[in-house]
């Protein structure tokens, strides 16, 4: 996937639509490919070559993304960790990958000073959302860095993502994800749906995971926006269907099941929605039926790993 093309072709054709929407502020497509731009023109001028790894602690929001896309965009590897970790799960997956930057929100028992202590690697800290001192800011960075696209072409057989497993059956494995598959998704969505720029999709699943990540690589490659949750709410998710006008989402079977529990469930319009899919655990057919009643319209999907 050549996501520095992806970002210029979506700008052109759809320069204003919504790329991405989070509490209620929209980031346009020219938005998220200059954004993305300027943070790879930041890493490179910062000493981050092709094949260095870029670790990512976040929440959802805008500058997850823009952290993927940039580091993408400047030819290294993404190694996005889940913003419920512990330092010690930190530490031990980033020493392991031997990221060399790390973008990141502060967060309490989070020490940035043991993180530098115990990540031998890691050279360069860059802050989220505050004015920071002792470390680099990332919105510092993005004012002023380029806006242009960096000379820098990863290879298809080049790594794009080290992803992290659970660690149900051991120490947390790194699985490594290239280039090239980050174009499988997409493809794979392109074959049994009709993704197009007018679909408005609804994630509440983190971006540090795959499940989570589908969602941005289609917003690239279709063009189509993405209205993204800090965390999965289930009454603000339903809310937000009729609020944007939802047509598509992908969640694991107990986010349905927390939806049939609420007792405004049955009271929220969901006939914008044209298709939604069921993955990463087995589900309950009559749970799953019991919601479809509320949408009969849209295509109801199994994904499977």
């Amino acid at each position: 996937m050549d996501v520095a093309k992806l970002l210029e072709k979506q700008a052109q054709a759809h320069p204003g639509n919504p790329a991405i929407i989070f509490k209620d502020r929209a980031v346009s497509f020219l938005e998220l490919k200059t954004l993305s731009f300027k943070l790879a023109q930041s890493l490179l001028a910062l000493g981050v070559q092709k094949g260095d790894k870029v670790g990512v602690y976040l929440p959802n929001c805008p500058e997850y993304a823009i952290s993927y896309l940039g580091t993408w965009c400047s030819g290294a590897t993404c190694v996005p960790l889940d913003f419920m970790l512990t330092e010690e799960e930190l530490v031990s997956c980033f020493s392991h990958a031997q990221i060399k930057a790390l973008i990141l929100k502060r967060k309490s028992g989070i020490s940035l000073e043991t993180l530098r202590d115990k990540i031998p690697s890691l050279k360069l800290v860059i802050v989220c959302q505050e004015e920071a001192i002792d470390t680099l800011n990332f919105e510092g960075l993005l004012q002023q860095a380029q806006d242009t696209a960096p000379a820098v072409k990863p290879g298809d057989k080049d790594y794009a993502i080290i992803f992290y497993t659970s660690g149900t059956t051991g120490r947390p494995k790194g699985v490594l994800v290239s280039y090239l598959q980050l174009g499988a998704p997409p493809k794979a969505m392109d074959f049994f749906v009709d993704l197009t720029e007018k679909d408005t999709v609804l994630c509440a699943v983190p971006l540090s995971h795959l499940g989570g990540l589908i969602y941005l690589q289609n917003c690239i490659a279709f063009g189509l926006s993405v209205v993204l949750m800090e965390r999965f709410i289930p009454l603000e998710f339903l809310r937000n269907i009729p609020k944007y006008k939802v047509t598509c989402f992908w969640i694991v079977p107990s986010m349905y099941y927390a939806f049939l529990q609420l007792k405004e469930f049955e009271s929220f319009d969901l006939s914008s929605l044209r298709w939604m899919v069921t993955f990463g655990a087995s589900n309950s057919p009559d749970a799953l039926r019991r919601f479809h009643q509320f949408c009969p319209k849209a295509h109801l999907l199994n994904g499977w790993a």
